[in-house]
């Protein structure tokens, strides 16, 4: 299968030049500033992690919220007890993981504004 896949790439990489000089337009000069979907994309994804840095804390907590009842519903039986540990505490990595992650997307996006 890789060899009929190496050969279909051998015929067809005479014809790359040619696609891409054909098919490409030549960008023309832009006005100055941002443009409009570019400032939009960027108020678009402000509004999102605006919206996220609210919506994972919450979420997480209802998660663990969660497990802790069903640890405390579980009679003593010490191996579901160990699930919702192992799950409150994935639950914990996950919520920081994400919150890093949108924190980060948000200080990228501090440098646009």
């Amino acid at each position: 299968m890789f060899k009929r896949i190496t050969a279909l790439f051998k015929k067809a990489m005479p014809y790359v030049p040619f696609i891409v000089l054909t098919f490409t337009r030549v960008a023309l000069a832009a006005p100055g500033g941002q443009p409009e979907f570019v400032s939009g994309a960027i108020n678009l994804l402000n509004d999102a992690t605006t919206w996220l840095l609210g919506i994972i804390p919450a979420a997480s907590g209802a998660a663990i919220g969660y497990h802790a009842l069903m640890k405390q519903m579980s009679d003593g039986d010490p191996a579901t007890a160990a699930a919702h540990n192992r799950a409150m505490r994935n639950v914990l990595i996950g919520g920081a993981i994400g919150e890093s992650a949108v924190g980060i997307t948000k200080a990228f996006l501090a440098y646009f504004q």
